[in-house]
């Protein structure tokens, strides 16, 4: 069985408008989260009750997370170096790869062209 790790943005496409296929990955159990996502939909503004939607979101099968060294590996290895994405983008994708049978879901353009290179880009069927 293959895995999601679906990232900030699109969770907050499906608080905005109901995602139907997030929703039945979730039913599946097939969505891994990350702390990092967490943190950055708690900035944001959740669902009310909000303190029950990051709770929820906790409660999600986690990813595997790639310490300091392990993420700057990758960013060498694999030569992320100026490709436009950020600290917590690079995380997401260091822990996808980490993550048995895992892919990344991202409405992000830079990302999803690094997450499609690498061979875990997801693109709305799990393979």
């Amino acid at each position: 069985m293959s895995f999601v790790l679906a990232d900030t943005s699109i969770w907050v496409q499906h608080f905005r408008k109901n995602n139907p296929l997030l929703e039945s990955l979730l039913i599946n159990d097939r969505i891994i989260c990350h702390p990092l996502v967490v943190l950055e939909i708690a900035c944001g503004s959740p669902p009310s009750p909000r303190a029950k939607t990051i709770e929820q979101m906790g409660l999600l099968r986690q990813a595997v997370l790639a310490g300091t060294e392990e993420t700057l590996y990758f960013i060498e290895e694999y030569k992320l170096f100026d490709s436009g994405c950020e600290a917590i983008d690079i995380s997401l994708l260091a822990a996808t790869l980490l993550s048995e049978n895992a892919q990344l879901w991202t409405l992000d353009k830079k990302l999803g062209a690094l997450a499609t290179k690498l061979k875990v880009g997801f693109v709305g069927k799990p393979h």
